[in-house]
């Protein structure tokens, strides 16, 4: 029996590499859309978390900071690839995690570094351009707020802090308010049951102060006219 005959292994046609400069455009597209999102995150965190809010001024600060991460990175990928390829040319090999290089890689190699330094000049002309910053704060602080919102309402939507719309559950609200008035606010007002106040601490039984109390009562009376 014949044995076929083995298929002469396929030809791999090099692949056209783009224009560096069009490698750069697209790089930075990335980007923009990288620092806007850094920038509104950060934005989001500290106004929910913190309770920060931000001027003009610093949240342009945070896009410099954000480009200038960005530029750094990209300096170091160029520095890397560039090692790559002096390796390269020393041994005739490189290797980047996984990936395997050889001789043939050079040229797209020295396109990837020439493209990395491309990126990261630029961004660092758009550090120093203020309607570049200024333009990308604003769309980042109005994102930020905008999803603010949208959790808010979110958040306000949802039957546990909206109240919900079954009788059962104005029932129980109701009570558990009729409770707070009856009982927690009261005690706050007026000093805790004599038993708890003999084995607490003498600082510990003082009343509030009188603001405060003034305070708790007119809360207590709203409540009420509103049964």
């Amino acid at each position: 029996m014949k044995r076929p005959a083995k298929c002469a292994p396929k030809k791999i046609q090099p692949q056209e590499l783009a224009p560096v400069a069009e490698i750069i455009e697209q790089g930075l597209l990335v980007a923009d859309v990288a620092i806007k999102m850094t920038v509104k995150n950060d934005i989001i965190i500290n106004v929910l978390k913190h309770k920060r809010t931000y001027s003009e001024e610093q949240a342009q600060a945070l896009v410099r900071r954000a480009i200038q991460e960005l530029k750094l990175e990209r300096e170091s990928d160029a520095a890397t690839v560039g090692r790559m390829r002096d390796d390269i040319q020393m041994s005739g090999y490189a290797a980047l995690g996984e990936a395997e290089f050889g001789a043939l890689d050079r040229k797209a190699l020295r396109y990837r570094e020439e493209a990395h330094e491309g990126v990261a000049e630029e961004l660092a002309q758009r550090a120093q351009d203020s309607q570049y910053v200024a333009r990308v704060a604003t769309l980042a602080t109005q994102l930020a707020w905008q999803e603010i919102g949208d959790s808010l309402k979110e958040k306000a939507s949802h039957p546990y802090y909206g109240g919900g719309k079954s009788s059962e559950y104005k029932r129980v609200r109701q009570q558990r308010i009729n409770d707070l008035i009856s009982k927690d606010l009261h005690e706050l007002v007026h000093g805790k049951p004599e038993t708890v106040q003999q084995e607490a601490p003498a600082a510990a039984t003082q009343q509030p102060r009188s603001w405060f109390k003034r305070a708790l009562q007119r809360f207590m009376e709203q409540c009420r006219a509103q049964e």
